[in-house]
């Protein structure tokens, strides 16, 4: 689609626009032509007939270019790239790329441009431009499309604190994601980092396109951007510490695991000591010929393995015994290893029910409702 809008003289808003067409600028004045989703040969007409040079053309129609700045006396070619968020929510980039001249600025894009779009609204409900030139709208271009920066980091900044919470608990999904994030970080980086120098380039004297105006314009731009790369800055900090944390709750989980297996190794070492000592092929063992001998062995490993839970909650190692919570523990161990035949023997009819029916088991039914 091309869109063209031509300016006369000094005036904030265009004095005619066209669709499908272009207009040639007026007397004293100059136009903005923007060419979306055309084909090349449709594009190299459109930058013929503006006299540019086709080594400008050639990379125009080349994919994957990074922003640029090219500067002539009577053209400066610019390079810019723009943001899309694909469905899955991640970063994708857009090239867009700019020819300026002393009545003209052509813009030529594949995918829609938010700014353009933005823009050329504005412009149909009468708001001009704070510099009517080339320059000058060149300039609001850029900054129309700095301003959906910040609207982006705050989303991320959002994704950060769900992010965090991922992170403590020692969540795996967090560690993607925060792979996920640094590279759309990376990839505003990569972009922002050259568009400013493009805009610091032009806010600078000495190029005869760029009026002073223009300039304080472009000023402006580079100040903003500023402002967005440090808060990109901020947000990969962020990300650095979200990774911290998460490998410090796994780190953490892991010594608590290796923790309870040692205490608990530590506890039923001495009773294997104990089952191996009686254990021993022998004639003569102690209380083996005692009617209780079993009842007293089992009594003192339990002590033992009591005695050692003691000293290591006095230690610290793991929490004390609590003499309100004994009961109930020891009724819920002794619940469980009582049921545990009835479960096994329930597991293995309903196996063998589905294996005769070879139809799905009553719990299997329940999960597909």
């Amino acid at each position: 689609m091309i869109r063209s809008f031509a300016w006369a003289g000094k005036a904030h808003l265009p004095s005619g626009s066209a669709d499908g067409s272009i207009l040639e600028p007026p007397a004293n004045g100059w136009t903005w032509v923007d060419v979306a989703g055309e084909s090349p040969e449709t594009i190299k007409e459109t930058c013929r007939s503006f006299g540019i040079p086709d080594r400008f053309i050639n990379d125009a129609l080349a994919e994957g270019s990074l922003p640029s700045l090219e500067e002539h006396p009577e053209l400066i070619y610019v390079v810019l790239n723009t943001f899309l968020s694909s469905p899955d929510g991640r970063l994708g980039s857009s090239e867009m790329d700019l020819f300026m001249g002393p009545n003209f600025l052509l813009s030529l894009h594949d995918e829609a441009v938010t700014s353009t779009t933005t823009v050329m609204e504005r412009l149909s409900q009468g708001i001009g431009l704070a510099a009517p030139s080339p320059a000058g709208l060149l300039a609001h271009l850029a900054m129309t499309g700095s301003r959906r920066f910040p609207a982006l980091i705050d989303k991320l900044e959002i994704q950060l604190d769900s992010l965090e919470e991922l992170a403590i608990r020692a969540d795996p999904r967090a560690l993607n994601d925060v792979y996920a994030l640094r590279r759309d970080v990376i990839l505003l980086r990569r972009v922002l980092v050259p568009q400013r120098q493009i805009y610091d380039e032009l806010s600078e004297e000495g190029h005869p396109l760029v009026d002073e105006a223009s300039r304080r314009e472009f000023e402006r731009v580079t100040d903003y951007q500023t402002q967005i790369l440090e808060s990109l800055e901020a947000a990969r900090s962020l990300l650095g510490s979200v990774q911290e944390t998460y490998r410090g709750a796994v780190a953490d989980r892991t010594n608590e695991i290796v923790r309870i297996l040692t205490v608990f190794s530590a506890i039923l070492l001495p009773l294997s000591v104990v089952a191996g000592i009686f254990g021993m092929n022998f004639v003569e063992i102690p209380l083996a010929d005692e009617p209780l001998g079993f009842w007293i062995t089992v009594g003192i490993m339990a002590l033992m393995a009591v005695g050692l839970w003691i000293y290591f909650g006095k230690r610290r190692f793991v929490s004390g015994p609590r003499l309100n919570e004994l009961p109930r523990a020891v009724g819920l161990g002794i619940y469980h290893v009582g049921t545990a035949p009835i479960r096994v023997v329930a597991g293995g009819i309903e196996s063998t029910i589905r294996l005769v029916t070879g139809g799905p088991t009553g719990s299997e039914d329940t999960d597909r409702s």
